[in-house]
């Protein structure tokens, strides 16, 4: 149950991840950066350079969250998220909903950081977050029912929670409806997830592409669907270039950097393209839900032996198995190269020396 109510409040990324606001909302602070739009983007620099920009009012009341304006409040909770401070972002949410309880985008935001927490809760904990999840989006919707987001994400959670949970086919009919008349890119986005989770790979392909083909804005997160489902079909370029599109919106999509490494290490395809992708990966701070470290090191691995790189294949592996020793797959690279009696090339360059911090598993420092 557990996973199947996470699923429904995860599953897309455009459910709960964005807050577009009712445009009365926009309009009353359009200085102020929307960092749910920022965490899509893999980067929260404007939001932290805006509360830069308001240290007089964050500094004044750094341990007096009573003190705080809603944006304030908003803003630090979803830095509070990245850093994996979960605890700290809902209290930082709960504070900012009790001064401005009818703001939708509040109500969205708390229940995407609820949601966080359902993998890591037992059965009853999951479904009391689930059901205060839904409470949340329901009040979103009251208040704005033209919220897109608030939309989405109560679509999703209806075709994917138990019914235990509050989850219900009809209602998830007729907020798909409503979706697809108040943005028909998100619709044909979540129908895409659908066909997707049936294993209909090549028809979520052809759904996401008119998603983006629909869509107002970029859409990093949906191009690295595609590009995971483009992978599923056995469409490796069409997948690596899905990835540098997203990069291309995103410079900072530590997940985009992530799968076009790992593509190019599976297919053999754009191996220049995937080392400077995992190297980068590396150097960044780890967010919440990225792939481990030790994964990238291991892929990064097997594009240098891929390449004949011995030495440089030999160093990422052990970087990846001094992350986790009993963690087989590097140790069984490690064992394959040491058999393997092809001449080593020369590999011009020096070894990939990434940021300590995500390289040592490390989360985000502030």
């Amino acid at each position: 149950m557990s996973c199947s109510v996470r699923m429904a409040v995860l599953a897309s990324g455009a459910a709960l991840g964005f807050v577009t606001g009712a445009a009365a909302d926009i309009a009353v602070q359009l200085s102020i950066p929307d960092p749910a739009h920022a965490w899509q983007a893999r980067d929260l620099s404007p939001v932290e350079d805006w509360l830069v920009s308001e240290a007089g009012i964050a500094a004044e009341h750094a341990g007096d969250d009573a003190g705080k304006t809603v944006p304030v409040l908003r803003a630090q909770a979803w830095l509070a998220r990245r850093e994996g401070a979960g605890d700290r972002a809902l209290e930082l949410i709960d504070r900012a909903i009790e001064l401005a309880p009818d703001r939708p985008e509040l109500r969205v935001d708390r229940a995407a950081f609820r949601s966080d927490r359902i993998e890591e809760s037992g059965p009853l904990k999951s479904l009391r977050i689930a059901r205060d999840v839904r409470r949340d989006l329901e009040h979103a919707l009251a208040v704005a029912p033209e919220h897109t987001d608030a939309v989405a994400a109560l679509a999703a959670f209806h075709l994917r929670a138990p019914g235990i949970a509050g989850g219900d086919d009809q209602d998830a009919a007729a907020l798909l409806a409503r979706l697809g008349e108040l943005a028909p890119s998100r619709r044909s986005f979540r129908e895409a997830i659908e066909l997707a989770d049936q294993e209909r790979f090549a028809e979520a392909v052809d759904r996401v592409a008119l998603a983006l083909s629909q869509a107002d804005r970029p859409r990093p997160n949906w191009r690295v669907r595609m590009g995971d489902w483009l992978r599923r079909v056995g469409r490796d370029d069409d997948a690596l270039e899905a990835y540098r599109e997203a990069l291309s919106e995103a410079p900072q999509h530590a997940e985009a950097m992530y799968e076009l490494g790992r593509t190019a290490a599976e297919s053999g395809l754009a191996v220049d393209a995937g080392i400077d992708a995992l190297q980068r990966f590396l150097a960044l701070p780890r967010w919440p839900q990225d792939p481990e470290p030790k994964l990238a090191w291991w892929q990064l691995g097997r594009i240098h032996a891929r390449a004949g790189c011995a030495d440089r294949a030999e160093a990422a592996f052990r970087r990846a198995v001094a992350l986790d020793p009993d963690w087989r797959e590097p140790r069984r690279s490690l064992e394959r190269l040491g058999n393997d009696e092809s001449p080593a090339r020369s590999c011009d360059g020096g070894a990939e020396q990434p940021s300590e911090q995500r390289s040592q598993g490390q989360p985000p420092a502030g």
